[in-house]
């Protein structure tokens, strides 16, 4: 090699040597991460903890980019840690972090279980999607932030500590929730509903229990106050507003129990003229008030004297009674005649916008559904 090309040679070499060194100086901030590894679990849980203490404000998402790196690095400065922004063991214990993160439920990821875990968390606002009952990355986030601002151990797992924190009562056995008075298909139906109308429950009503019923049933109950078991019992019956059955499935077609097929064209035929058009457990709630006045010593004690009774339904003054009844009219007297009352038990409703009698106003108002008021 001449002399001429070592000085044009050498001098290269040099630059690419010292370019090299420089890159790889740089590499470790470059690459900086967690040393457990950038699982979406880690890295939500860094970003949890230093979101809680100030230094992140961006979204938990479990990806490890500028903004989490940066914020590692200021905490670290914070705290006397050489500011590298890698969370390795000195870092991770001066965030109070236990890594590596895996999240789950200690008594077993169920549906029931996770269902439950969901509700309480969206109750106090630290999960923004659906009650599914399935564990996610959502779920999780929501779970390692809530521990995180409640001063809990930040694993993602919900043992007894954070479970007791969120106030549900997990089970290692499966369970699905249900119906203290049975699953019924009028039951069912009757819950369903309920759930619809206050915005829990957006599936199909088919008078089916499942788990998309359960996990509306579970949130209600968290919203309310209530215990998160999936289980209408007495309390969230009295909650949803509705009276169901015990064991009557509300029969299908022809007549329901004892009730005469011209008892039960009765009543769809005041359902139709009272109330089509309102939502269908409005139409229900008239069907079921009838029934109550049925049975109350105030009225008749019969379908046809209660309906028909001077002054009590504006379908009969008007001749509407007489009109011909829809399915939804059908379905919604034997749904009644199977035992669900979304009233409560009420004798009486009106619609505030057109009623003409001074003395409906002085009624106690128990649940307006659709246009009317139901009351006592």
């Amino acid at each position: 090699m001449t002399r001429s090309i070592k000085r044009t040679v050498l001098p290269m070499i040099v630059a690419l040597l010292m370019a090299a060194v420089s890159i790889l100086a740089i590499a470790p901030v470059a690459d900086a991460s967690v040393v457990y590894g950038n699982t979406f679990a880690n890295v939500a849980a860094v970003q949890t903890r230093l979101s809680t203490l100030g230094y992140y404000s961006g979204t938990v998402d479990g990806v490890w980019g500028k903004n989490t790196s940066s914020a590692v690095k200021r905490f670290q400065t914070d705290n006397g840690l050489k500011a590298d922004g890698v969370v390795g063991s000195g870092t991770a214990s001066k965030l109070r972090l236990k890594l590596p993160v895996s999240g789950g439920i200690t008594y077993g990821k169920t549906t029931a279980n996770v269902a439950a875990v969901q509700a309480r968390l969206k109750t106090y606002g630290y999960l923004k999607s659906s009650v599914d009952g399935a564990w996610g990355n959502k779920t999780l986030a929501a779970v390692l932030r809530y521990q995180s601002d409640r001063g809990l151990t930040v694993d993602g797992t919900v043992g007894s500590g954070t479970a007791s924190k969120l106030g549900v009562t997990l089970s290692s056995s499966s369970r699905s929730g249900g119906i203290t008075k049975g699953k019924t298909t009028a039951n069912v139906k009757a819950v369903q509903n309920a759930l619809r109308a206050q915005g829990y429950f957006t599936s199909t009503v088919d008078g089916v229990w499942g788990k998309r019923t359960m996990c509306a049933v579970m949130s209600f109950q968290s919203d309310n106050g209530l215990a998160v078991d999936g289980v209408v019992g007495a309390g969230t019956e009295r909650k949803l507003g509705i009276s169901l059955g015990s064991g009557s499935s509300g029969g299908s077609s022809g007549s329901s129990g004892n009730i005469s097929n011209g008892d039960l064209d009765l009543l769809a035929r005041c359902v139709y003229g009272e109330a089509r058009g309102e939502p269908y457990n409005g139409q229900v709630a008239v069907a079921a008030v009838v029934l109550n006045r049925v049975r109350s010593s105030k009225f008749p004690n019969t379908i046809y004297g209660v309906i028909y009774q001077s002054g009590a339904f504006t379908a009969v003054s008007d001749g509407q009674i007489n009109l011909k009844p829809n399915d939804s009219a059908y379905s919604a007297a034997r749904d009644a005649l199977g035992g669900w009352d979304p009233t409560g038990g009420c004798l009486y409703y009106y619609n505030p916008a057109t009623a003409t009698s001074s003395w409906i106003w002085s009624l106690t108002v128990h649940i307006k559904i659709g246009k009317h008021n139901f009351a006592l």
